[in-house]
C-alpha cells in the first residue's frame, strides 16, 4: 500500500480560500501558514494534510491547522492582561438577590374591557354611517 502525503497551505481572501503552496514537510507547512498569518495580511490561514492513496485512487484530506483573526485578537488581548492570582480566603460569600414580585395570572387588568371597546366601535361606525345617509340626502 503506497500513500503520498503533502500539505497545502491556504490562506482566506475575498471570501474564499486561496492555495498558497503545498510542501512534503509538515513542520515547514506549519511554520509556513504561522509566518503567514503573522504578517496580518490574511484573516485566516489553515493547512490541510491531503493523503493520496495509489491503490485505491483515493484521497483524503484533514485540517491540520487553522486560524482566525479572533484568534490572534485574543492572544494580543491575554498577553496584555496582568497575570493577577485571586486569594479565595478574601472572597466574600454570595449575596441572594430579593425577589420581585410578580403578579398572579389570574389578575384582573385595568382599562376598559373588550365588550367596551366593541360598543364604542359600534356607536362610531352607525355615527358614520348615519352621517353619510344625512349628507346624501341634502
Amino acid at each position: 500500500m503506497s500513500q503520498a502525503v503533502s500539505f497545502e497551505v491556504d490562506t482566506y481572501q475575498n471570501n474564499r480560500w486561496v492555495l498558497e503552496c503545498v510542501l512534503d514537510d509538515k513542520d515547514m507547512a506549519l511554520s509556513t501558514a504561522k509566518r503567514l498569518y503573522d504578517s496580518k495580511r490574511f484573516s485566516a490561514v489553515r493547512v490541510v494534510q491531503e493523503t493520496y492513496d495509489e491503490n485505491s485512487n483515493s484521497s483524503r484530506e484533514r485540517v491540520i491547522y487553522e486560524t482566525t483573526v479572533a484568534d490572534r485578537d485574543n492572544r494580543a488581548a491575554k498577553a496584555r492582561q496582568p497575570a493577577t492570582k485571586v486569594n479565595r480566603s478574601e472572597r466574600q460569600p454570595l449575596k441572594k438577590r430579593p425577589r420581585q414580585k410578580t403578579e398572579p395570572k389570574n389578575a384582573k387588568k385595568s382599562g376598559p374591557s373588550l365588550w367596551v371597546l366593541l360598543l364604542l366601535l359600534t356607536i362610531i361606525l352607525a355615527g358614520g354611517a348615519g352621517l353619510l345617509v344625512f349628507i346624501k340626502s341634502l
